[in-house]
């Protein structure tokens, strides 16, 4: 090839590069094929190098410096392409954030080398406003104004391609389509009817019986509350889930799956954009504990479908019970990815979120004991005699305190990811623009005065005898909300309700010696739902 060629092959290929951005990369969703993108590439150069070498007589060293030459130019053409469009031409540009961010959202990811990144976020907002630009194509959104834009029923606001991680192993909470988030949900709603809540409570109780059993055997000494409150959430869900019991409160001892739970979330912590997720999950041995977790899920689904005539015969109910109805007359069923899914979902929703409330609850009582005694004397009196949660339901204090605790330390603190439709939207007087990633941190919008008066204070009354203390009720969904909202939040609060209300009747609740919270503030990691610091409580009989 001589030279003049060899230029306007370059030529050709910048242009193509350019084109290919422009026409194809900037226009579509491309993040589900990273890998093939790769490999297409490479083998075109092999491929090109074979047919200099072969078909034009070029020698092996003049056919892979061409080939060189011209990949390095599609290269520049592309991403020439690319950053000329970020940095230049992005309708996002208007928005204030870190000027790195306007390249790549790669820049967000490598700040978040501890996992922190509600912290992060809150540090950002707080110094940028409640519009952040955080990515090339992302937004950080605080404004109360967009959750009904975001959640409400009439949202135009779809899902973001975030949800693709996991795919094809897509879940009814990964969905990206509201038909089959919606069909999905179908199968999943008699497991959370009121009828199947009232038959779970007996489970909930015998476990809770174990914990406070357990705690009692401290006589005083210092309890790892973050360790038993994650053993009490495995041990709950496990029943209700799969009709399985793990002994983890019985036995005081982590199951293995608990510490491969947080092993398998920690890749979601740096925030990746979706392709590269993808791309990294895909290469083996890079995300080993991720692919590990992955197959305990599926094991899980395995054991409870092979199981399933026994637990029939026993009257077991559990929630997988509801969705295995939906497979009758399907060999095999433990082999479809989207049970597979669901049953991950139900391990994570089901564990991580509600260890991480009670842990952060007891946390604020322990640091305001003055909290329990004003809990003791509502309780007291809704539970004489035998009392179940329909006797606590309505405890202003006691539903007040969860809600503090949940405004605070939301279980998924960094937010869900959402898209914006193609025509953009108004939040206020600030218009985003279409098809824009955002995302809406609870946990900073938790600790906004501009929401809530005395943000950063443990104040339950805000709840129920102070109402003006919440200057935007929109602004709070721990449990998200919508048609897309937890559709376990009924199971997690007679959960959170009768397990706490069981400990401060019998017990007064401190901090051990030594023990400030610290660990469990500043250690607890953020990946997608939180990896709890350590908490070290003192229990003493009333």
């Amino acid at each position: 090839m001589d030279a003049a060629t060899q230029r306007l092959a370059g030529l050709v290929a910048v242009a193509v590069g350019v084109a290919t951005h422009a026409l194809y990369f900037n226009r579509y969703e491309c993040h589900m094929h990273a890998v093939l993108y790769l490999n297409t590439f490479l083998l075109t150069c092999v491929g090109s190098a074979l047919a200099l070498y072969k078909g034009l007589g070029v020698s092996v060293g003049g056919a892979c410096a061409a080939t060189a030459y011209i990949a390095s130019c599609y290269l520049l053409g592309a991403y020439g392409s690319l950053l000329m469009y970020r940095l230049f031409l992005n309708p996002l540009n208007r928005f204030p954030g870190p000027w790195p961010a306007r390249l790549s959202n790669l820049y967000f990811s490598f700040q978040l080398g501890h996992s922190d990144a509600y912290y992060k976020l809150q540090a950002v907002h707080e110094k940028y406003g409640r519009f952040v630009r955080i990515g090339s194509n992302d937004l950080s959104i605080i404004d109360p104004e967009a959750m009904e834009l975001t959640y409400g029923n009439h949202s135009k606001v779809t899902k973001s391609s975030w949800y693709d991680n996991d795919a094809p192993l897509t879940s009814m909470h990964t969905s990206r389509s509201k038909a089959l988030h919606d069909k999905r949900r179908k199968v999943w709603a008699p497991a959370f009817s009121d009828k199947a809540l009232r038959e779970y409570e007996a489970k909930i109780e015998a476990v809770n019986d174990r914990v406070v059993q357990r705690i009692g055997e401290f006589k005083g000494a210092p309890v790892n509350v973050t360790k038993w409150f994650n053993l009490y959430s495995f041990d709950v869900m496990g029943q209700l889930g799969f009709g399985k019991d793990y002994h983890m409160v019985e036995k005081g001892e982590k199951h293995w799956a608990l510490e491969l739970l947080s092993e398998g979330m920690q890749p979601l912590a740096l925030l990746l954009p979706t392709w590269l997720f993808r791309a990294s999950t895909a290469v083996p041995g890079l995300a080993a504990g991720y692919s590990k977790f992955v197959q305990f899920c599926v094991d899980e689904t395995s054991w409870r479908v092979e199981n399933a005539s026994e637990k029939d015969k026993e009257g077991s109910v559990d929630i997988m019970t509801s969705i295995l109805k939906a497979y009758q007359g399907v060999k095999q069923p433990q082999k479809d990815s989207m049970l597979q899914a669901d049953a991950r979902l139900i391990i994570v929703a089901g564990s991580d979120t509600t260890a991480a409330a009670l842990t952060y609850l007891f946390y604020h009582l322990a640091k305001d004991r003055k909290q329990v005694q004003k809990l003791r004397d509502e309780l007291k009196p809704l539970t004489r005699g035998d009392w179940s949660d329909k006797d606590i339901r309505h405890a202003q204090h006691l539903n007040g305190a969860i809600n503090e605790a949940l405004r605070l330390h939301p279980p998924v603190p960094s937010g869900v990811s959402r898209l914006t439709p193609k025509e953009g939207m108004m939040v206020g007087d600030t218009c985003v623009p279409g098809n824009v990633t955002f995302i809406m941190p609870q946990y900073v919008m938790g600790r906004d005065e501009s929401i809530y008066q005395e943000a950063d204070s443990f104040l339950p009354e805000r709840w129920y005898s102070k109402p003006d203390m919440i200057k935007h009720k929109d602004a709070f969904a721990p449990f998200s909300t919508g048609p897309f909202g937890c559709i376990g939040k009924n199971l997690a609060l007679i959960e959170l309700r009768t397990l706490t209300t069981r400990l401060v009747l019998e017990y007064d609740v401190n901090f051990a010696p030594g023990e400030d919270g610290t660990r469990l503030l500043f250690n607890t990691l953020d990946h997608f739902t939180v990896d709890l610091g350590e908490l070290d409580l003192v229990f003493d009989r009333v």
